[in-house]
């Protein structure tokens, strides 16, 4: 179970990796939604691909490793008008 603080760590670490897999938008959001404890990294994914995106980040904070559950939601990407 991560805490937001670790959660936001993970996705600060792992972006460019995540994108890399086939993310369009990474965020950290409660785990709860998603059926998980504490806090998640959420990949945002485009309909009809199957990016690699792993199941679990694993981070260092203030001396504490941690891991922290991934989980993607398929969405549209960003269209700009």
């Amino acid at each position: 179970m991560a805490s937001e603080k670790q959660a936001n760590k993970a996705r600060e670490l792992y972006s460019d990796l995540l994108v890399k897999r086939g993310a369009h938008a990474i965020g950290v959001a409660d785990g709860q939604r998603y059926g998980k404890s504490g806090f998640v990294v959420v990949a945002h994914v485009p309909p009809h691909t199957s990016p690699k995106i792993p199941d679990k980040l694993k981070c260092d904070l203030d001396g504490k490793s941690f891991e922290v559950d991934v989980v993607t939601e398929v969405t549209e990407p960003f269209a700009p008008e």
